[in-house]
Order: C-alpha cells, then structure tokens, then sequence
C-alpha cells in the first residue's frame, strides 16, 4: 500500500511539475497580453470577469491571477473592488485544466507528446517553435502524471481502509471538503488537487459524490497562499485576499445543502466518471461565480469592515509591487511604466533648473533638489524590482529588455543629477549675485530648450517602443553636440570682451557641460530602443 501510495504522490508530483512547465511556457508566450487583459480592468462585473477569466486561461493558475491582483492593488493601479470583479473570473478561469485531463487520451499518445516536445526545440531554432514545443511537452507530462496517479489509486482501491475513507467522503461531504482543502492548501493548487480526484475516477476507486467533496475543498484550500501573501501588504490588498477566501466558503456554503441533487444534476452531464467531476468543477465554479456578482458590493463592505482603513497608509507609491512578480512579463511592463513617469519626472526637471538658473527662480531650484530625491527613490526601488524578475520565465526579446532597461534606469538616474547640479548652480549664482549678459542667457534659452526636446524624445521612444522616435532623439542630439560647441566659443568672446563677469565663466561652462551629458544620456535610451532585441 504504501508504494502504491508514493507512487500516487509521485505523479501528484510530475503533475504540478507539468502545470508550473507549462504556466512558465504560457507566460513567454503571453504574458505581455495578460499584462493589456489585466490594465482593461473596469468598474463592469461582467468585463472584470471576462479579464479575470482570460488572465487564467492564459496563466493556467488562479492563485497566480490572485496574487498579482494583490500587487495591482498593492500598488494602486487597481480598486478593490475591480480586483473582486477580476477574481470571480478567476475562478472560471482555473476550471480548463481539470476538462482537460479529463480526455482519456491513452499513456502511448501521453509519451508521443512528450516525444515530439522534447525533440521540438532542438530541430527547431525559432523561439515560437521551441516554446510551442514546450507547450506540447507539458501536455505530455500532464497527462503521463494523471496515469501514474491513476495507477496508484487503482492499487489502493484493494485497500478496504481506504475505501472506506473515500465512500465517507461521499457520505459525510464536510469530511471530503476539509481533505480536499487540505491537499489543495499543501500543494498550493486546487487544479492539482481536481486532477488527482479526476485520475482516482480513472481507477474506480472514487464516486462523483465523494469527488465533488473533494474539489469544493479544494477551492477553499487554495486561498492559504494568497492569504499569506498578503502579510504586511496594504489595506486593500488584504481586503483582496480576503475576498477570495468569502468568496470560495460562501459557494460551498450555498451549494453544500444541495449536495446530494448538485451531483445527481452532473451525473446527466455526461456517461463518463472523469468528465463529469470536471463539469461539476465548472459548474461550480461558474454558477457561484454569476451568483455573486449582485453582491460583490456587500462583499467589499464586509473586507471593508473584517479590514478597517489604516491611518496615513499610503497606496500606489510605485507603479509595482512585488506580488506582480508572479507574471514577470506583467511585472517587467510595470518597471518599464514606474522608469517612463520617472522619466517624465525628470524632463520636468530640466525645465525647472532652466527657470532657476535662467530667471533666478528659487523656488524652482529647491524643486529640483527636491525631485531629486524622488529620482533616486525611484530608481533604487525599480532596479531592486527588476532585478527579482526571473529571467527563466521570459520570452528571449523580453530578457534583452530586461538589461536594457536597467540600463536607461542610470541612464535616467543620471539626469536626475544633473539637473540637480545646474540648480545648485542656480543657488550659488543667487548667494553670489552672479549676472549673466543678454547674449549668454539667450544662448542658454536655446540649449536648455534643444536638450529639452532631445531627452522628452528619447523617453517618449521608451514609451511607445517606437524606432522612428528614437531615431530623431539622436538626430537631436547631433544638435546638441553642435550648438553645445557654437554657445562655448561664443562665451569664451564674450569673456576675453569683458562681456560677461568673469564669476560667471564657471557657471556657464559646467552648466552647458551638464546639459551636454543630458543629451548624451538621451543618446543612449534612444540607441537602446533602436537596438534589436
């Protein structure tokens, strides 16, 4: 019995080993779709759980959905109650694995698959061909493990113990329901938890009673990890976790006093055992689904309520949280949407030390320190982020554009700086009553304004990936070069004239320096978009 058993939790095993195979492929494949699926969200129940359902298609996991809705709303890109909308849809979403492992496919065309994916990314060079291959790979180990469990489960069935246990499942469902979120809080995935149940079925040692037991639990159990979580999360990311949990207790609760009329409802489903678990699974998960939705207003009233607001919390300080790590192409696009607003930021900038240094403006040199600071906060905080990203789990393009975007993050840094050194400049010409001519503060206008245009463009090339923006960056900053040495040997007239005061030599010359390396740094965000990836 007890090899039977391990043999049984081996393919348990293989199985979550296949699922998380093929999530990884799925999220090479399309991950960048999840992220647009997931930002589409609305305040509509029904198109938060089209998004919901489409994002676990996609990823092959609810718990994964989950766990990066936390991290949207961890970091303020979405409402509670839209990550609620988005969670119903989940819960349909997760139901496609157990239909289809529920095909009784046979164990040789289970190893062709595995045979034909193996071979795939070898014969082929193109990544979609290696990635199909291992989609196709999965596949084969998925339905591989639903045949040693079947095999094990089958040799159990001669045990009288446990027979026992399972008919007990059947006719003491709360008994099923505690085991199924048992083995689905364990192994972190109720998909796992239903596949098993459904390949106990193959065996003939498991009735529909007893597996509708099983997969409600199942819901339940799975909720653990996105409760843990959200340990030390915000407010309403608690909220969210929480909902998943009142969400999956309140189905089994409405469903639980109809249980016995529930399954024989499945069992007109279909004549085949495995089919059926996997419809009551879907059913069950798209009725409560659909039920809930007139009371996703109550539901957040009561998280409202289970979870106060906390005093002076702040939401949404970046635009990621480490929860979206859990879809890292998702969480790569957030990185890149956190580096373009800092990036903006620091245009802004550039613009606000011109006025400080050109028009004496202190209150816009105190701005620039203080913006500044944000840069760096920013900065720290995205290259921190990105560096958690796993590269395993991106496509080819998007592990280039992972290093490249560390790069325009000094890139973007840097500016920071030196916008900050010119409204230091700007300070120290205010303390020394420094005086600039006609001529040197209207050759400044034209380089601060040219610099401006340069660097605005080569992050509006990072914005929209677009390779004819990029292009003009540079061409720009050709300019800069050009009218950078035009505006130095003008100022050097000017002071050999006795022009301009001779304090202001230094102030003129770093300044004009400083934008320079400006629009360098400009040059070389542009020349990271261009570059093929």
């Amino acid at each position: 019995m007890i090899e039977n058993l391990l043999v049984m939790i081996g393919g348990l095993a293989l199985f979550m080993y296949a699922i998380t195979l093929l999530r990884e492929t799925l999220s090479k494949i399309s991950g960048k779709r999840v992220a647009k699926i997931l930002e589409k969200t609305t305040d509509s129940p029904v198109k938060g759980m089209g998004v919901g359902t489409a994002a676990t298609l996609m990823t092959q996991s609810s718990s994964i959905t989950v766990l990066t809705l936390i991290g949207f709303v961890n970091a303020g890109m979405m409402t509670f109650r839209q990550s609620v909308h988005v969670m119903l849809g989940s819960e349909i979403g997760t139901t496609i694995t157990a239909q289809l492992v529920s095909f009784k496919i046979g164990i040789d065309f289970a190893w062709l698959l595995i045979a034909i994916g193996f071979f795939m990314p070898m014969l082929l060079k193109n990544e979609n061909a290696k990635l199909t291959g291992r989609v196709i790979f999965s596949l084969g180990l998925l339905f591989l493990s639903m045949d040693f469990m079947k095999n094990g489960a089958a040799e159990l069935g001669e045990s009288q113990v446990f027979v026992n246990l399972i008919i007990a499942f059947g006719v003491i469902p709360i008994f099923g329901i505690l085991i199924g979120a048992t083995i689905a809080g364990i192994t972190q995935s109720s998909s796992a938890t239903t596949s098993l149940v459904i390949a106990m079925s193959m065996a003939g040692v498991i009735g529909l009673p007893a597996a509708i037991a099983l997969i409600m639990g199942a819901n339940i159990g799975t909720c653990f990890l996105e409760n843990m979580a959200a340990i030390g999360a915000t407010t309403p990311a608690k909220r969210t976790a929480i909902a998943q949990t009142i969400i999956n207790i309140v189905g089994v609760a409405v469903f639980f006093p109809f249980f016995g009329q529930f399954a024989d409802i499945v069992a007109l489903t279909s004549n085949d055992l495995p089919r059926q678990i996997a419809n009551a699974h879907t059913i069950f998960n798209v009725t409560v689904s659909f039920m809930l939705i007139p009371f996703v207003g109550l539901i957040v009233k009561l998280c409202e309520k289970l979870i106060p607001d906390k005093e002076g919390e702040i939401i949404g300080t970046h635009f990621f949280d480490d929860e979206m790590r859990h879809m890292p192409q998702v969480a790569l696009l957030e990185a890149q949407k956190e580096m373009i607003a800092t990036g903006e930021l620091t245009v802004k900038m550039i613009d606000l030390s011109r006025k400080a240094l050109l028009h004496r403006d202190l209150e816009a040199a105190q701005k620039v320190v203080r913006y500044e600071d944000k840069v760096d906060d920013s900065c720290r905080a995205t290259e921190t982020f990105i560096d958690k990203i796993r590269e395993e789990e991106l496509n080819e393009a998007d592990t280039k554009w992972r290093m490249k975007l560390l790069a325009i993050l000094v890139d973007i840094e840097r500016v920071g700086d030196l916008t900050s050194n010119i409204a230091e400049f700007a300070i120290d010409r205010l303390t020394a009553e420094i005086s600039f001519s006609a001529a040197a503060v209207a050759d400044m206008e034209d380089m601060f304004k040219l610099v401006e245009e340069t660097y605005a463009t080569s992050i509006d090339a990072l914005r929209t990936r677009n390779k004819d923006v990029a292009e003009r960056a540079i061409l720009l900053e050709d300019k800069v070069d050009k009218l950078e040495r035009e505006l130095r040997e003008g100022h050097e007239k000017r002071t050999a004239a006795g022009v301009c005061m001779p304090q202001a030599d230094s102030v003129f010359v770093e300044t004009l320096r400083n934008l320079e390396r400006v629009s360098d740094h400009a040059d070389n965000i542009a020349a990271d978009v261009l570059m093929k990836y």
